[in-house]
């Protein structure tokens, strides 16, 4: 293998890499582990979108983030800041892969909550930084998935209010 500078290796990323990088997280994610049955055993917010709305939403939305994933890596020389902008991406990544196996797995709404609220905070980083860059299409590409995680964390809030939560062994905080 030559010894590229690593500017280099990031630019010869090819759009089959993403497919494989969206695949591979999906997998590891625990998306699987969704059970229509929990959500209707514990209740849901009345302002949760029907469970038809979450997979198109979410492929979209995973699609846009590896499309900003890889316009930051292409990027990553040209500032500072993008090494921050990097560390956040695999973050927001690693709250999403997390989401699934800690709400459906362990029945956790206190570890759901904290993993979308971390979901959420990561990525108004990300665009408050990415947004001052010159080149503003990393910040872009994330606008829409920062419009769904303020309904996920208003979702996921009333859940962690409403719901028992199994892992901790708690009750309800409301009821």
């Amino acid at each position: 293998m030559t010894n590229l500078p690593l500017s280099s290796f990031w630019q010869r990323l090819r759009w089959y890499h993403g497919v494989v990088f969206y695949i591979a997280i999906n997998l590891i994610s625990g998306g699987r582990l969704a059970s229509q049955a929990y959500l209707d055993s514990v209740g849901r917010p009345p302002f949760m979108p029907p469970d038809w709305a979450f997979a198109p939403i979410w492929i979209v939305l995973q699609l846009l983030m590896v499309w900003a994933g890889f316009h930051l890596l292409q990027k990553m020389q040209s500032s500072k800041r993008y090494a921050t902008l990097f560390w956040l991406y695999v973050a927001l990544w690693s709250c999403f892969s997390m989401f699934s196996w800690f709400y459906f797995g362990l029945h956790s709404p206190i570890l759901g909550f904290l993993t979308t609220f971390g979901m959420f905070a990561i990525n108004a980083v990300n665009l408050w930084l990415g947004y001052q860059e010159p080149d503003k299409r990393y910040a872009l590409l994330l606008t829409p998935l920062m419009v769904w995680l303020t309904l996920a964390s208003a979702v996921s809030g009333w859940q962690l209010l409403y719901t028992p939560d199994e892992f901790f062994a708690t009750a309800p905080l409301l009821k």
